[in-house]
């Protein structure tokens, strides 16, 4: 029997958008602080759940039952953080 190749039920998108992250591991002077150290560009690549004016939420597992559709690994990300999407399958 040949192997069965998955498809995906929804829509996968890739996410880029800027987090918070640590500046420094102790405390530094004023001059040694970098503005590039105050943010991270993170790509997340998901199912997009639910998007409103607000939050875009993206899950990276999904079921679907005879009843519903069941979601896990969710992640909701401010829409003002956002920088760039695509859809990739």
């Amino acid at each position: 029997m040949a192997a069965r190749r998955p498809q995906p039920r929804h829509d996968v998108w890739i996410v880029e958008w800027l987090d918070a992250c640590d500046a420094f591991p102790s405390w530094q002077r004023a001059n040694a602080v970098k503005r590039s150290d105050r943010t991270q560009l993170v790509q997340s690549v998901g199912y997009l759940v639910a998007e409103d004016d607000e939050f875009l939420t993206l899950a990276t597992s999904c079921v679907d039952t005879d009843d519903d559709e069941h979601y896990g690994g969710g992640i909701h990300i401010p829409v003002s953080l956002v920088r760039g999407r695509k859809l990739i399958a």
